[in-house]
């Protein structure tokens, strides 16, 4: 008996580091898929380039920028695209005190063209710069509900916030 443990024993030792391996490979790749799951959202710079692309000759300098995605079946989603409307209508060319210079927001459809146009109409939503996803490549992970929102400075201020917060958030960051 005790020379079977000793043969036991090194066979289980060497389970033990493969598990050990597997687990320290399992934990690797949910890091890493984390950390690709949080730089999904477009950069600042691929926002001024959807901007540049779809309306040319408008100015981004010193403009907040926000980014909205949105789908016909997430209910949430259209009414945080309704709210973005609001804001960027009341707020498009209003000079703020610390040298914001308006807002300009993109609301991404991530559904066909069609039923997202079709949609959006039936919603209210006018002002906005309409895309859909399938328009630039660096968009085709994004999932609907998500928003973010840049400053005059290309920092990052806001992100994902819910519909009904939207308004005050905003207010917030521009009488800051």
């Amino acid at each position: 008996m005790f020379g079977r443990v000793d043969i036991i024993r090194p066979y289980q030792n060497k389970k033990n580091e493969q598990m050990k391996k597997i687990g320290l490979i399992f934990t690797l790749a949910l890091v890493l898929t984390g950390f690709s799951v949080r730089s999904q959202n477009p950069t600042y710079n691929q926002l001024v380039s959807i901007i540049n692309t779809k309306m040319p000759g408008l100015n981004v300098s010193n403009k907040l920028i926000a980014f909205q995605v949105w789908s016909t079946a997430d209910v949430k989603s259209r009414e945080a695209n309704k709210e973005f409307d609001k804001m960027y209508t009341t707020y498009e060319n209003v000079k703020f005190k610390d040298a914001h210079k308006g807002t300009i927001v993109i609301s991404c459809n991530i559904d066909d063209v069609t039923t997202g146009n079709i949609t959006a109409a039936k919603d209210g939503i006018h002002k906005v710069i309409s895309i859909n996803k399938s328009e630039f490549n660096f968009l085709n992970n994004l999932t609907s509900g998500s928003n973010l929102m840049y400053d005059n400075t290309t920092n990052k201020v806001y992100e994902n916030i819910p519909a009904e917060k939207i308004w005050n958030s905003y207010t917030q960051l521009i009488i800051r």
